[in-house]
């Protein structure tokens, strides 16, 4: 198999990884956003929330109301000082909510893309948070490095965990890392996962097309060209 990089010249399968990416890749983010929501309202339910004090809902609510006709780079501020101020999980969530504002400018701009990543990788580590919401901090962490331009080895840090059989989040870390290899230049390795994805039940029919559709770009890139016809005697 390593022969056919031999024979499939570098800049054919950058150009066509890249145009792969730029063409559907920050669809997944998206996706993640539309999740942290869901995992807000599932959070809110809760007994970690309900155990909070309830002037702290109040506080949140308040923070929410002033946040409405801000746009995303003016509310990082207020909702960091709410996190800074409040030890508990409304903090969290308006630092998750942060994180996320913060992600949303770094393209192009790797400040926000660093102030994203030390959010993210700060929500992972802390313990008392609910796996659920540290395992996503953790997939938020590696979409940001992806779209920066990243290490490979600090995206497979933070998605390894997540790629368990047993972790919910374990399509879209697959979607995540599978785009990744594509981006550094690891066609057969990005090939295993997205077979994967589309043989996962769990997948939805969107993001079973959007692998297909990555596979389709990588099989082209890794076909060898036809060979030249030999000359006549």
């Amino acid at each position: 198999m390593s022969d056919i990089f031999d024979e499939v010249s570098a800049e054919l399968r950058r150009d066509n990884m890249g145009a792969a990416w730029s063409k559907y890749g920050r669809y997944i983010i998206a996706t993640a956003v539309a999740i942290v929501v869901l995992v807000a309202l599932v959070i809110a339910g809760t007994s970690y929330l309900r155990g909070q004090e309830e002037a702290a809902s109040q506080r949140y609510d308040a923070l929410l109301e002033t946040l409405v006709d801000l746009d995303t780079q003016a509310k990082i501020a207020p909702l960091e000082t709410f996190a800074a101020a409040e030890d508990n999980g409304y903090g969290a969530l308006a630092r998750f909510t942060a994180a996320l504002a913060h992600a949303e400018q770094s393209q192009n701009n790797a400040a926000s893309a660093d102030a994203a990543i030390t959010s993210f990788d700060a929500l992972a580590d802390n313990s008392s948070l609910p796996d659920s919401l540290r395992d996503l901090a953790k997939l938020q962490s590696a979409i940001v490095l992806l779209d920066s331009q990243g290490s490979l080895q600090d995206i497979e840090l933070r998605l390894d965990a997540l790629l368990d059989d047993d972790n919910g989040l374990q399509p879209m870390a697959r979607e995540t890392m599978a785009l990744a290899y594509m981006v550094n230049d690891k066609p057969l390795k990005a090939r295993e996962l997205f077979k994967a994805q589309i043989g996962d039940a769990r997948v939805t029919s969107l993001s079973r097309e959007r692998a297909s559709i990555m596979l389709e770009s990588l099989t082209g890139a890794l076909t060898p060209p036809p060979a030249a016809p030999k000359a006549k005697k």
